[in-house]
């Protein structure tokens, strides 16, 4: 159980929710009319533990929403402001290309991936196809195979 601490409020949250389910939580439990706000941890010093994100004082990235609260090093109780955000839907996905048209798409240079064909080749790959001869099989215990060396 994570506890989040807002001036004198506490706010339990489970270890399976996510970040943003605990902003979401954090929103709901002060009555905020927005959706989303940013949080910063208020540390003295770190928070760590192997394997996990570390928990450093100031502004939580909004790239760490989508993780667990057990992926975090949260030990105690953490002390937390929070900072409306008013132009931020987390609900609304951006594609990381705009316009279509970036690398890896496909269309570059006006072309269509619907229309595109690939190339054909006029070159004639059975003409340098070549027989391979087998080696022979041995019998690693036969005399004729292996003689003796004394």
């Amino acid at each position: 159980m994570v506890v989040f601490t807002i001036n004198d409020l506490s706010i339990n949250c489970e270890e399976t929710k996510t970040i943003l389910e605990a902003k979401q939580e954090i929103i709901k439990k002060l009555d905020l009319a927005c959706k989303y706000i940013d949080i910063s941890f208020v540390l003295d010093k770190p928070m760590r533990v192997l394997g996990k994100f570390n928990v450093e004082p100031g502004r939580l990235a909004r790239t760490l929403d989508r993780h667990t609260l057990d992926k975090f090093a949260f030990k105690d109780s953490v002390q937390v402001t929070y900072e409306v955000i008013n132009d931020y839907d987390p609900s609304v996905k951006k594609p990381l290309m705009s316009g279509g048209m970036g690398r890896g798409m496909g269309r570059g240079r006006g072309m269509d991936r619907a229309a595109y064909k690939p190339p054909v080749s006029s070159f004639d790959h059975t003409s340098l196809q070549q027989d391979m001869k087998l080696e022979p099989v041995y019998d690693l215990e036969s005399n004729d195979d292996f003689p003796t060396l004394g």
